[in-house]
């Protein structure tokens, strides 16, 4: 009896886990879509990927549309920094030159037999060489900000022009601080009525100056060049 019930109760358990039996044939022609259906779920599936096309596109423009703002915004903060290193250039450069010419009438003045009565009298100090490095300090040292400046923000063509400034700059120090040596009668002259001006050395600092005007527009030209400026007459005609 316990034969019999053994291959009754696996024939129970094989159609209890393992279904009926279909034949391939039958499965493949139920798993095919009416045409209908096929279209149906060619339009669902349109609806899902149109929406997910266009989030993408606009994923892929915003990133795009930053990056091109964010270069947009760095262009025109290098052109500013370009415009503002450009005119302290210009204008401390002129600034230094009325600087170096106020030296010269300082050495004119500050010389003679007044002037040593004044300082033994104590009417004025003497001149300090650490008061006036100061003095000078106070126009060199925005000049050499803005040609830093120059140096790290502008074209090569703006750093050559800008060197020629600086360099102008200094040979107007030059040409008021240089004096030709000169024999004694000249300098017992210059110890009792001080030193005067001398025709020569102004000549010299009228041709400084005058290099120094041709290196500023020359400068200020190109920078209006590059920064897309019309020409202009930069030069009074006095100057020229």
């Amino acid at each position: 009896m316990a034969s019999v019930a053994a291959p009754r109760l696996a024939h129970d358990l094989r159609g209890c886990y393992a279904g009926p039996v279909i034949a391939p044939e039958a499965w493949s022609r139920s798993r095919r879509l009416a045409p209908g259906d096929a279209r149906l779920l060619a339009v669902n599936w349109l609806f899902v990927a149109v929406p997910l096309v266009a989030a993408l596109f606009v994923v892929v423009g915003a990133f795009f549309g930053v990056v091109y703002a964010q270069r947009r915004t760095d262009r025109r903060e290098a052109t500013a920094a370009q415009s503002r290193a450009s005119v302290d250039l210009l204008t401390q450069s002129l600034l230094f030159a009325q600087r170096a010419h106020a030296l010269l009438l300082t050495a004119q003045v500050r010389t003679g037999l007044s002037e040593s009565l004044d300082i033994l009298l104590h009417l004025r100090r003497p001149v300090d060489p650490m008061e006036l490095h100061d003095w000078l300090q106070q126009g060199t040292g925005p000049l050499y900000d803005a040609w830093s400046s120059t140096w790290v923000s502008s074209s090569p063509a703006m750093v050559t022009r800008g060197n020629a400034v600086i360099d102008a700059c200094t040979g107007v120090l030059d040409a008021v601080s240089e004096r030709p040596p000169a024999r004694w009668p000249a300098q017992l002259r210059e110890a009792i009525v001080g030193r005067r001006a001398d025709k020569d050395q102004e000549a010299r600092e009228r041709a400084a100056v005058h290099a120094l005007a041709v290196a500023r527009r020359d400068y200020a030209a190109l920078v209006r060049t590059e920064t897309g400026k019309d020409p202009a007459e930069l030069f009074f005609r006095a100057a020229e």
